[in-house]
């Protein structure tokens, strides 16, 4: 192979490389919470999707809860890992015990980032 094979071989490398990588979004676009529904005092629903066209190793939903009195009782974040693609589900988690009396729950961020989301 000749000088300008090999440099043209190396560009049409990096630039189809660069298109795959630009044609996968990022976790925090198609990764949605569809709806957080309380249903007792300790519990609520969550019903999300995995819309991304890859399987997610790790997403982190940081999550704030909230009453009437307190628009701020605290955080929370709920795990989920190895997630295929078109995943839907509806899972139920327990609050965190610091904020007991919650009345609703809304997400605040999603991240693959572990550090971030335990902060």
């Amino acid at each position: 192979m000749d000088t300008k094979m090999k440099h043209l071989a190396s560009l049409l490398l990096v630039a189809s490389a660069g298109i795959a990588y630009a044609e996968k979004p990022k976790v925090s676009e198609c990764f949605k919470v569809n709806a957080l529904i309380k249903t007792d005092e300790v519990h609520y629903w969550a019903d999300w999707t995995n819309s991304c066209p890859y399987t997610i190793d790790s997403v982190y939903v940081l999550v704030a809860f909230a009453n009437k009195s307190n628009p701020y009782l605290g955080n929370g974040v709920w795990p989920m890992y190895f997630v295929t693609p078109g995943a839907h589900r509806v899972t139920r988690f327990t609050i965190p015990a610091e904020v007991w009396g919650f009345e609703s729950v809304n997400v605040r961020k999603i991240t693959t980032d572990s550090v971030e989301a335990l902060r």
